[in-house]
């Protein structure tokens, strides 16, 4: 059976955010009562071309 806190769709709200070595370690929360740790690397480029700037 599926429970009701598995059908709604999570809303996370970040409750603290700290700089590591890696880079940002963040808490975040949802109105659920569910918690999670993300982390951001320290220097994020995804997609490298499109992170460069023309100099005019």
């Amino acid at each position: 059976m599926t429970t009701r806190q598995e059908l709604h769709r999570h809303r996370w709200r970040v409750a603290s955010s700290h700089p590591v070595s890696e880079g940002l370690l963040t808490y975040q929360s949802c109105a659920c009562g569910q918690w999670r740790v993300t982390s951001t690397p320290l220097h994020p480029v995804a997609h490298p071309d499109l992170a460069r700037t023309r100099a005019k």
